[in-house]
């Protein structure tokens, strides 16, 4: 599939600037498209940055690309002021607009870790969870293959679609597809995994899940650096607790001393969460005419969070504005 250069270059000056946030100021994604030059020009972007955007090529990927502009981009994503512009993606689209679980954590995780989350990733699936994690080894890996053996699992990666990291996951990511999940990623296909490609995939985990939760993490571990994406977009966090002293547990243990909710049992994290059909039905309560400070509420978010997923919606034709931020089905 071809990716044309206003989209890759979208994408290249978004790793620098969150762009989501300017363009919905704008007007909207499509309004800057079929602005051209002078729309990019008012974003109040560095001369240099509009001139990459300008200059940017088209790309081909082997998978999907889904742009801001499309309906089939996840709606979790959308709402957010730093979006990728652009994803990769091959499998299927539809485990990327399901309400999904992250779980996370160290790739050199004890066999009691090893264990939680492969079977968390097991019963959240079977619950009806999209299971979203990193396709590392340890946690990440136990996750997937967890989620693949009774439902959907989504792998954000940290390169394009052309690799996969770590090698000896290939017949993982296989099963993860067959399983009818997708691997995602916002890096072109011929990019392998760097130390700083890292960071980006961690964001977008968070991004993508309605509540993350870490199974093992040291101090240092990159499971933080999702936390830390979590806490920005407003996402509920859980961890894990692990014996005092264990090297592998200080990152979930000092997440629960900040304020973390700890995971005392599956079953019973499960429960806290509620069934993931709950959330496909608030936008019906919306057009309903619920209030919205109650539905932002029960789904963790701002109502300005809230009333951007409904911009999006609208902007994508399947919402229609009503005076008093009221909304309607578009017929």
């Amino acid at each position: 599939m071809r990716v044309d250069g206003f989209w890759s270059g979208a994408a290249q000056v978004a790793r620098r600037v969150p762009l989501n946030g300017r363009v919905r100021e704008s007007g909207g994604w499509r309004a800057v498209l079929e602005g051209g030059s002078g729309a990019l020009g008012r974003l109040g972007l560095p001369g240099p940055l509009v001139e990459r955007w300008r200059r940017a090529g088209p790309i081909v990927t082997q998978g999907r690309a889904l742009t801001l502009a499309d309906a089939d981009y996840p709606a979790a994503l959308a709402a957010l002021p730093d979006a990728p512009p652009v994803l990769f993606v091959e499998g299927e689209v539809g485990a990327l607009q399901a309400r999904a679980l992250a779980v996370v954590g160290t790739r050199t995780a004890s066999l009691y870790g090893r264990q939680v989350a492969r079977d968390l990733g097991a019963r959240a699936a079977r619950a009806g969870w999209v299971v979203v994690s990193g396709l590392a080894r340890g946690v990440d890996g136990e996750a997937h293959s967890g989620a693949a053996s009774a439902g959907r699992t989504v792998a954000v990666l940290a390169h394009g679609l052309a690799h996969t990291s770590p090698p000896s996951h290939v017949g993982l990511r296989r099963r993860i597809l067959s399983a009818g999940g997708a691997m995602v990623t916002t890096w072109p296909d011929a990019e392998p995994a760097q130390k700083w490609t890292f960071p980006n995939r961690n964001r977008w985990i968070a991004g993508l899940a309605s509540a993350v939760v870490v199974v093992e993490a040291g101090v240092t571990s990159g499971a933080l650096h999702t936390v830390r994406a979590a806490a920005d977009y407003g996402r509920e966090v859980f961890a894990v607790p692990g014996p005092i002293g264990a090297v592998g547990s200080e990152g979930c243990n000092r997440l629960l001393a900040e304020g973390a909710t700890p995971v005392v049992g599956i079953g019973e994290l499960l429960a806290q969460l509620g069934s993931p059909e709950d959330a496909r039905t608030w936008v019906d309560r919306v057009v309903s005419g619920e209030p919205l400070v109650g539905i932002a509420r029960e789904r963790g978010l701002g109502v300005a969070e809230v009333l951007a997923e409904l911009a999006m919606m609208e902007a994508v034709g399947e919402l229609v504005r009503l005076p008093g931020n009221r909304f309607a089905r578009a017929r």
